[in-house]
């Protein structure tokens, strides 16, 4: 595994814990580019690609070795919808929930910085980082809903480190702004507390 498939199964199994979701989401914007950059290196060597490293290298390949890593057999999705990513994530997430109100979802978002010859076509901070939520309906306990709102300018970090930095502070809701898109989560209970538990 390369390191940021290590970092998003790595994260699955912590954040699943002893829970066994009923549905896996996986999100990267941009997936594991690194080692894509060392294909076309490959590629433009005239070096012959490599099996493994080549079904190393799709969109779903840390969906896929964490259902084995687990013995996980959760049907799974995984997801790439530009700076708007964590957000795609979490609408896939309460879309099966409301299906099936007893469930839990394991959404798993992460990425790496650019390497340096794709760094121009982004407009975020380089960062690397990765989140797993576990969810489930909230049932009349506190919780948190997203809807979209009105676009101010982009933010420069990634949605989901700003997504988990409010949700650890007592802020009633997050704006946040993605390619031109304007999100909003809130607390959907008077909890004014930050999140102690439950990641």
């Amino acid at each position: 595994m390369s390191s940021l498939t290590r970092l998003a199964v790595q994260i699955a199994i912590e954040a699943a814990g002893d829970c066994r979701p009923d549905f896996l989401i996986f999100c990267s914007q941009h997936g594991d580019l690194t080692r894509l950059r060392e294909m076309l290196g490959d590629i433009s060597s005239g070096v012959e690609l490599s099996p493994t490293t080549f079904s190393q290298s799709v969109h779903n390949a840390s969906a896929g070795l964490f259902t084995i890593i687990s013995g996980s057999t959760a049907p799974m999705s995984a997801l790439a919808a530009g700076p708007g990513t964590f957000a795609a994530g979490w609408l896939e997430a309460e879309g099966f929930l409301v299906a099936r109100p007893e469930a839990r979802v394991l959404l798993v978002t992460y990425d790496e910085p650019l390497p340096a010859e794709y760094a121009s076509y982004s407009s975020q901070a380089p960062c690397a980082y990765g989140v797993g939520l576990l969810l489930r309906r909230a049932a009349g306990r506190p919780g948190v809903a997203l809807r979209s709102g009105a676009a101010n300018e982009n933010n420069s970090l990634p949605l989901a480190p700003l997504f988990l930095t409010w949700l650890l502070s007592s802020d009633a809701s997050l704006h946040a702004t993605a390619d031109g898109q304007g999100w909003i989560w809130t607390r959907t209970a008077r909890n004014s507390e930050p999140l102690k538990r439950g990641l």
